[in-house]
């Protein structure tokens, strides 16, 4: 069925949601997951040829130092805990525009799914903020999962009996 998935992770409180939906789909599939982290250009140091950034760089740029590192981190833990699982999955940070960077990652790597968290905006939320998983949901070539935020979840317990 799916061969590759592309996990699209950002982390928010969605994400391990998102990593939980896609280590489930590829331990039913046998499948690789590729883990992806897009940094938006602004705050993504590194050097022309893809190197980490110099010391100096990091100082001068504390916020884009910071942002990049924890970028870094959170997909090295990510692959660490899928790795515990027993699963296959590799991983990398990008920067640029989010919508661009998974689909060309995606059609790069051949991924044949995508998986996503969605974060509910409001009416006035989706007037003036775009949804990276909506325009996904739009342009993608391949299905695309998109996992709830836990905060929109309907939890039988919350379910009125008449």
């Amino acid at each position: 069925m799916f061969h590759a998935v592309l996990v699209g992770i950002d982390g928010s409180g969605q994400t391990e949601g998102v990593v939980t939906i896609a280590a489930d789909l590829a331990r039913a599939c046998g499948a690789l997951l590729h883990i992806l982290c897009v940094v938006d250009p602004a705050y993504f140091l590194s050097e022309p040829d893809g190197r980490r950034p110099s010391e100096a760089d990091e100082a001068d740029y504390p916020a884009a130092a910071m942002e990049r590192e924890s970028a870094d981190d959170l997909v090295h833990r990510v692959l660490l805990g899928l790795r515990e699982q027993k699963l296959s999955a590799e991983g990398s940070v990008v920067q640029g525009e989010a919508v661009e960077r998974i689909l060309e990652t995606a059609s790069t790597l051949g991924c044949d799914a995508i998986v996503l968290g969605h974060r509910h905006l409001s009416w006035l939320g989706r007037l003036t903020e775009r949804s990276v998983c909506r325009e996904v949901l739009e342009k993608a070539s391949v299905p695309v999962l998109v996992v709830p935020s836990p905060d929109k979840a309907h939890p039988a317990s919350s379910i009125r009996q008449g």
